[in-house]
């Protein structure tokens, strides 16, 4: 039975299950930060001192800030503002952070998310 699976010897080298990625700070980054590296975004579970090899989480589920006046149904695709420091649900110059999990009606402080790039 054929799949059309197309298969390419690269050589690739399994390095990590990709949970987490290692991050080189030049500031303190308390543990529960948002860290976005580029197009990636990921969380630091502990905290990583400035010059410090440390590692943030890219896959997993938090609870995370989002303005409280916004419905997030559950499944939105939901993006990382720097400029209002929380989740958002356009794509305009915003990172993906990853999926809401659960519905964050408004009136709640954070959204249960599942992150993802």
């Amino acid at each position: 039975m054929s799949n059309n699976a197309q298969i390419i010897n690269i050589g690739a080298i399994h390095v990590a299950d990709g949970t987490t990625v290692d991050f080189v700070p030049e500031v303190d980054v308390p543990a529960g930060s948002i860290v976005v590296v580029g197009k990636l975004v990921g969380i630091a579970k502990f905290g990583i001192s400035a010059g410090s090899r440390g590692s943030i989480t890219v896959r997993g589920v938090f609870d995370v800030v989002k303005d409280p006046t916004t419905n997030i149904p559950a499944g939105t695709i939901l993006y990382w503002s720097q400029i209002s420091w929380h989740v958002v649900k356009n794509a305009y110059a915003h990172s993906m952070i990853g999926k809401a999990i659960e519905a964050a009606p408004p009136g709640t402080l954070t959204v249960r998310l599942r992150l993802s790039q």
